[in-house]
């Protein structure tokens, strides 16, 4: 069973489909604070801990404690700037640690704190940040559980798959709101054992295996527990040795503690009136940090700081102009970090209500600029004349107003609804019309009615007269009469939201000949849902379907008009007969489905030496969604699987993976497999 996980701008804690996690963090010891964006590359400067400790980006492209190797950077010696001279990944922490299975195999874990893009390749706009936990163990017996224990918890896996990543576990959390990263099970950041041997300014040296601290268990280890997970007499076994135990606590670890403050602005908005202004900012950063608010005209003022991070700073504006832009300065960076921010007026909405009864929809806002009054709008609704808004027949309250302002500022309000409650209206559905046989037992159906329904009524106003059963719930039964006509029925449901009435017509059929009718042969696509129809069959009151021939498949519903089944993962064809009965005896059809063959083509395959990343693309004639296709590493669907990838709507595949671990083999082939049914052998994959 493979298991990978990614959540983007999803936040999972707790039980995990695939990998289950039997312990979360103890209360306080996640990560618990994101830095300001560097305005060079636009990431956070730094992450912090809940024991204190921060972490920035480590950039240094020709120092190994970075861990970067030789085309990571385009160019090293060129300061780095997104989207022109960045990596495509970067950490605030990587750790990793490695151990031999049994029969040669091995296993790795990977956590991260990883800054990403999420397109792939380095683009402005597209950066994300997450919290990594990979797990991958070779060799693993088939059908087995095993136990994984590593600094930041505990993961379970049953039924595994054996061979080559039998286990195959990755759960990234996080998105491109930075914040979402602090919600991930990576945290606090790992460290040397102790932290005073590593080299100055860092967590450690990733070149250098060695033991950790700083799980928030005590778990400073990489262990399995499982079946034959180790070889007799190898170095991992656990103490005392056993096959079914093996552990490591020498770890491969990459971080570099913060030493940039940083500046992020909060809010910079302007008041004034006729006898003057002031601009008041708002700022967060590290503790004890010199931030500094600059505009040109205008004196520099230093901002204020609490141990928490907060800065604040208000300047006087006098009666003078207004400033056009100011920056934010932290000199206690080396270099100086500054950003530029736009100061804004501050709007208050004074009122923002939605009455009932009238359905009127009113708001009041103003503005902190009293001197040149801006256009204050709300949004979706209009302009403000003197500050207020009334709108009538507005037949639905929007939750939120938001009135923006021509000076730039903005405020959001719930809006208070005046007024008594409203009851949920109900509505009849008497189901659809049919057609029936004389003597046949007919069932109308008000199961379709919605609403808060306290009572049902059925009752026949037209046609040969019938007899009722459970006139007062919401299905009733009769026979049809024996004589040929149309008959009409009223389903009237009620609740505290009023009543509503529905018709429904039964067409009784006498003496209608039997013809049983399977519908058109089928062509599907494997793996898909297939229905069979019936509903073309005339004088039948039982249905009954049977299969012929091809691989047995189970009929959902086989003794209904229209059954349904799961076509097989294989080339093959179907028969089946269906037998109707009724009061002209019985009679039988047959219908026929086949799969469509999906023809794989591939347009372009490459393995790239320097990035270590492949790139394989092409068609399939069965376009998704729901046609997968996987990638084996060789020339037959038997060797090793190296991933897999979804076909489009329009029938194109793109696989792009970067896997230091996995080069072309002596074959420098690969196949591939589909979901549809299709296979492509012996592909030639390049080396570039």
């Amino acid at each position: 069973m493979k298991h990978i996980q990614r959540w983007v701008g999803v936040v999972v804690l707790g039980v995990l489909v695939g990998g289950l996690v039997l312990a979360d963090h103890p209360g306080g010891s996640h990560l618990v604070q994101v830095g300001p964006v560097h305005p060079a590359h636009g990431f956070p400067i730094w992450y912090k801990d809940a024991n204190g400790l921060s972490a920035e980006l480590c950039l240094e492209a020709r120092n190994p404690l970075c861990g970067f190797l030789p085309g990571d950077v385009p160019n090293p010696d060129a300061p780095l700037t997104v989207p022109g001279n960045f990596p495509e990944e970067a950490f605030w922490m990587l750790a990793s640690s490695t151990m031999n299975t049994r029969g040669g195999g091995r296993a790795t874990l990977t956590l991260a704190l990883e800054a990403a893009f999420a397109s792939g390749p380095v683009a402005a706009g597209d950066q994300l940040s997450f919290g990594r936990i990979r797990i991958r163990v070779d060799n693993p017996r088939p059908g087995a559980t095993y136990r994984v224990i590593h600094p930041y918890g505990v993961n379970v896996f049953t039924d595994v798959e054996g061979g080559e990543r039998g286990i195959d576990f990755t759960q990234d959390i996080g998105s491109g709101n930075f914040a979402d990263a602090l919600e991930s099970h990576v945290g606090p950041f790992l460290t040397w054992s102790p932290p005073s041997s590593a080299p100055a300014g860092f967590f450690g040296d990733p070149n250098v295996p060695h033991a950790i601290t700083g799980s928030p268990f005590g778990t400073n280890v990489f262990r399995i527990e499982g079946p034959d997970i180790g070889d007799p007499g190898s170095p991992f076994l656990c103490s005392p040795p056993a096959t079914d135990c093996i552990q490591t606590e020498l770890f491969s670890l990459m971080g570099k503690r913060a030493t940039l403050g940083g500046v992020g602005p909060l809010r910079a908005t302007y008041s004034r009136t006729a006898s003057g202004g002031a601009l008041d900012v708002f700022a967060f950063s590290q503790p004890a940090q010199s931030i500094q608010v600059r505009s040109p005209g205008f004196s520099t003022t230093p901002l204020g700081g609490s141990p928490d991070g907060s800065y604040f700073a208000r300047v006087s504006l006098g009666s003078g102009p207004l400033p056009t832009g100011i920056t934010l300065v932290n000199i206690t960076d080396e270099p100086d970090t500054v950003v530029s921010i736009q100061p804004v007026d501050l709007v208050s909405i004074t009122r923002a209500e939605y009455d009932l009864a009238t359905r009127e929809l009113r708001i009041a806002a103003r503005s902190s600029d009293e001197v040149e009054p801006p256009v204050l709008t709300a949004e979706g609704w209009g302009v403000l004349t003197g500050g207020t808004l009334v709108r009538t027949g507005v037949s639905v309250p929007p939750p939120f107003i938001t009135v923006r302002s021509s000076r730039g500022g903005s405020a959001t309000l719930p809006v208070l609804v005046l007024g008594p409650g409203t009851a949920v209206p109900v509505v009849a559905n008497a189901g659809p019309d049919q057609s029936v046989q004389s003597g046949q037992s007919v069932t109308l159906s008000g199961a379709g009615s919605s609403g808060n329904i306290t009572g049902f009524s059925w009752r026949q106003t037209a046609g040969t007269p019938v007899v009722l059963t459970g006139a007062a719930t919401s299905t009733a039964t009769f026979i049809a009469p024996g004589t040929s006509g149309a008959l009409a029925f009223e389903l009237t449901v009620s609740g505290p939201g009023g009543t509503s009435v529905d018709a429904v017509t039964v067409q009784v059929l006498a003496g209608s000949p039997l013809v049983a009718n399977a519908g058109p042969d089928q062509t599907v696509v494997q793996g898909r849902a297939v229905t069979l129809d019936a509903t073309a069959s005339t004088g039948a009151t039982r249905f009954q379907w049977r299969q012929l021939s091809g691989v047995p498949v189970t009929l959902t519903g086989a003794d209904t008009a229209r059954p349904g089944f799961t076509f097989p993962r294989q080339n093959t064809v179907l028969l089946f007969e269906l037998t109707v009965s009724g009061p002209g005896g019985t009679a039988t059809d047959t219908v026929q489905v086949t799969n469509i063959q999906d023809t794989l083509t591939v347009t372009r395959a490459e393995f790239s030496l320097a990035r270590r990343e492949w790139l394989i693309e092409g068609t399939a004639t069965v376009a998704g969604p729901g046609n997968t296709l996987t990638l084996h590493l060789g020339p037959t669907l038997a060797d090793p699987v190296l991933g897999s990838v979804t076909v489009d709507a329009r029938g194109v595949w793109s696989f792009r993976q970067r896997d230091p671990s996995r080069r072309p083999n002596a074959t420098q082939t690969v196949s591939i497999e589909s979901s549809a049914g299709g296979q492509l052998l012996r592909v030639p994959v390049p080396i570039r």
